[in-house]
């Protein structure tokens, strides 16, 4: 039998079928045993206001809970922070990432050997950062430079992941090694010919293969030094298989593929997009969603629509025209209606010019944002302004 019930009377050991968001009649499929009091703020936090429950499926306390869903009391030992608080640890936690990665990366393409101890204590400290504060890492992500992608990538694929999975209700220790499979998940590349990777045209067919080879070459690496986990495993292998079959290495589909494969491959798939590389201008957030919701043949579409509703429209650190002709910079989402997050405006388009940063709550505003624009068109100095405006 199937019950209605609002998100307050949910209660642990209750089998939810579908939720409804806010201000929507829309069911989202979201099914599952709720595990711990933890699943049920995360929920309400998602802007989650009814469930549908079915009572059959619903409190079985015998049942082995999910060991990737967090239970309660985990993460207990990090107290949550302030951005302003959080941002300079976060700041120095991501220039470190980006010099053992690249020192790793390094290393591989000239045969020297490998030390990756470091990238599990990276993986640890990128997981309680962002347990402290969602958004004061998060906005470095969109902080970027052409000729560091490679890894750029891997550091931003970790901290979107690691959000997103703590998002989910993930334990901790899942969620560390999921951070952990996204730093190295793209290993391989390290032995890939730079002529191949900046090249400005499409790569021929024998260019495709070598670069198609970087999962093998991940994963031997990867279990010579002893990081071979299911989990890291699936990661490394997977995250360019596809759900219609259309990817590598082996083409798999379908069920075949994890839910741990497909978020990496969403996020994989996000940053790479959102990122200038030699052959292609990055694309606005709002753009890749787009994509990424119209290959439904491709990636998951629920994983999607929560990685969308995780980040928001306009995620943490992206650039926005607003209705009273200023530029500002959102610092923190409003997943009950991501139209209206806090922003800190810094730029007049009347004047032309820089602003002194002040924040605004747009729930409490009359102006409204426009639509996103790239740093590129005002020629604003994105990394000095964010770091301008947090610290």
């Amino acid at each position: 039998m199937l019950k209605d019930l609002t998100i307050d009377e949910l209660k642990v050991g209750m089998f939810v079928k579908d939720i409804f968001l806010k201000d929507s009649d829309h069911k989202v499929k979201n099914q599952g045993v709720v595990n711990s009091a933890r699943t049920i703020e995360l929920l309400k936090k998602q802007g989650v206001v009814r469930v549908v429950i079915d009572c059959e499926q619903s409190n079985f306390p015998e049942d082995e809970p999910d060991p990737t869903v967090a239970q309660d009391n985990d993460n207990t030992d990090v107290e949550e922070t302030s951005l302003t608080d959080e941002f300079e640890r976060s700041c120095d936690i991501y220039q470190q990432s980006a010099e053992n990665v690249k020192e790793l990366m390094l290393n591989i393409s000239s045969a020297k050997p490998l030390s990756m101890e470091a990238m599990t204590v990276l993986a640890g400290e990128i997981t309680n950062s962002i347990t402290r504060n969602e958004h004061a890492m998060t906005i470095l992500t969109r902080i970027r430079e052409k000729s560091n992608y490679q890894w750029e990538h891997a550091i931003n694929c970790a901290v979107l992941i690691c959000g997103f999975s703590i998002y989910l209700g993930f334990k901790k220790n899942t969620v560390q090694e999921l951070t952990l499979g996204a730093l190295i998940h793209d290993l391989g590349t390290a032995k890939v010919s730079r002529t191949i990777l900046e090249k400005q045209e499409k790569l021929t067919k024998n260019e495709m293969s070598v670069v198609q080879k970087h999962v093998l070459w991940g994963m031997e690496m990867s279990k010579r030094e002893g990081y071979s986990s299911p989990i890291l495993t699936d990661m490394l292998v997977n995250h360019h298989e596809r759900l219609d079959g259309s990817g590598y290495p082996r083409g798999i589909a379908g069920d075949k593929i994890s839910k741990l494969s497909r978020i990496t491959a969403i996020v994989d798939v996000y940053d790479a997009m959102t990122a200038d590389k030699p052959y292609k201008k990055a694309m606005l957030p709002q753009a890749v969603f787009r994509h990424l919701l119209n290959e439904k043949k491709k990636f998951d579409a629920d994983i999607v629509q929560q990685f969308i509703k995780y980040l928001g429209i306009h995620p943490v650190g992206s650039l926005v025209e607003l209705s009273n002709e200023k530029i500002a910079i959102v610092i923190e989402g409003n997943r009950t209606d991501p139209l209206k997050p806090k922003i800190k405006v810094i730029y007049s388009l009347k004047l032309n010019s820089y602003t002194k940063p002040v924040e605004f709550d747009l729930t409490q505003e009359e102006f409204v944002i426009i639509n996103s624009i790239k740093a590129s068109d005002y020629q604003i100095n994105l990394n000095k302004t964010i770091r301008d405006i947090v610290t």
